[in-house]
């Protein structure tokens, strides 16, 4: 929806309500409301009640004769006043002709503003608008002391992206622990201690302002040695002609459900059984490994195979294949430790990416270190005997600068160490 859509559907006159005799002066105050307000007619006191108590959006005001509001005892004012509905909406009473008496009754009795007509109709309008704005402000205050029995943090900012209000100072601001400290009238970049989601924020609130468009994000925040994630939900607050004055803000705090969301992406990044990466995130890693590599930069594709896996399954049961998969990825990931990648590739197949290899004698040591640590591993158990493994090895960029050239080469690798006897390792000779 276009900026010029949302503005067209906020535009509206608030709504006043008048009960008063017919009189040239309140005729004339009935006039000149209807140039600011949308003015709606009580021809008696039941009318008014039913227009009062009827679904309404914006009811800016009541407005009554002071001697029938008196004669009344001010009942439409006081269902008013005992309502939730309208506890923002004043009652202004009008009067012929000046009478103290009057004028405190209903002062007294609570009504926002008691004006005597024939007057000047700029001082008129003043006083009217005043009295919404009074009685606006009121409940400002009483929604901001009700907001702050929230969890969440509900702010309002101005067209500026300066703060009016906000439920809760969170513990990330630059506020020196001076207990008159503000918030208001400050932009996030001027309170904030993390200036880069302070600017973040700020240039959010921009965008809204121009657009009229509202954004949701969450931001990860580091403060005295913790680390939270925050949910921030932003949308325009528009005046009577539909141009952004404002933003509405919510916070919450979502650190528990980001961590729990963030665990369970990480876990399926891995596999179940080993712990090692999956297949597809591991050639992921590697691929974006390789094609970030500089020309002089010399990895090893090392592709990994368990010897003779389906006699270990047919014999010693599925269970015990599983552990023997469970202690090859353990034995791998304790010997390829730091910038190393190591996947599990398919069902006893492993993939290993070796950065910055110094030499054939490093590969040797390293793949004899791995079928002694894996023997020393499983020497107690009754497949000790049954279990070896195959490893073929290509070279980057020597005999392939892809992931598929590599891989195709350690394959071919591996099955020259299948053919000669298994229980080995072997570099691909292009």
């Amino acid at each position: 929806m276009s900026i010029k859509d949302r503005k067209s559907r906020n535009v509206y006159k608030p709504q006043m309500i008048i009960r008063l005799p017919d009189y040239p002066e309140y005729n004339h105050f009935t006039d000149i409301m209807r140039e600011t307000y949308d003015v709606i007619i009580a021809h008696n006191t039941d009318e008014m009640i039913e227009l009062v108590m009827g679904p309404r959006e914006h009811l800016a005001c009541i407005v009554v004769d002071a001697k029938r509001g008196i004669e009344m005892n001010f009942d439409m004012h006081k269902k008013m006043k005992d309502d939730m509905r309208f506890v923002s909406v004043p009652t202004v009473v009008l009067a012929r002709k000046p009478s103290r008496e009057d004028m405190l009754t209903c002062l007294r009795e609570g009504v926002s503003d008691y004006i005597v007509l024939p007057d000047e109709d700029e001082l008129v309008n003043l006083r009217v608008n005043n009295a919404i704005r009074s009685k606006d402000s009121a409940t400002f205050a009483e929604i901001e002391n009700m907001l702050t029995q929230l969890p969440s943090n509900i702010y309002l900012k101005d067209a500026k992206g300066r703060y009016v209000f906000a439920t809760h100072y969170w513990h990330h601001l630059d506020d020196d622990g001076d207990f008159k400290w503000t918030i208001r009238g400050k932009t996030d970049i001027d309170i904030r201690k993390d200036k880069e989601n302070a600017k973040l924020a700020y240039d959010a609130d921009q965008r809204i302002i121009q657009t009229g468009v509202g954004t949701n994000y969450i931001i990860e925040e580091k403060s005295d040695g913790k680390t939270e994630y925050l949910e921030l939900i932003k949308r325009p607050v528009f005046d009577n002609n539909g141009n952004v004055s404002g933003i509405i803000g919510l916070i919450n705090d979502v650190t528990e459900q980001q961590l729990m969301k963030m665990d369970l992406e990480e876990k399926s990044k891995h596999d179940r059984l080993t712990g090692l990466y999956n297949k597809a995130t591991c050639e992921d890693i590697i691929r974006a490994a390789l094609l970030s590599s500089r020309k002089n930069d010399a990895h090893a594709i090392m592709l990994i195979d368990a010897d003779k896996f389906k006699n270990i399954n047919d014999t010693y049961g599925h269970t015990a294949g599983d552990k023997v998969l469970e202690q090859i990825g353990s034995v791998i990931s304790d010997i390829f430790k730091g910038m190393d990648i190591c996947g599990r590739f398919g069902g006893d197949e492993f993939l290993v990416l070796l950065k910055n290899v110094n030499s054939r004698e490093d590969l040797t040591t390293l793949t004899e270190d791995l079928r002694n640590a894996l023997k020393e591993r499983i020497k107690d158990e009754v497949y000790a005997k049954d279990v070896s493994l195959s490893i073929g090895i290509a070279l980057f960029p020597k005999h392939g600068k892809t992931f598929l050239e590599l891989l195709g080469a350690a394959d071919k690798a591996l099955y020259y160490v299948k053919d000669h006897g298994r229980d080995g390792m072997y570099i691909y000779q292009s």
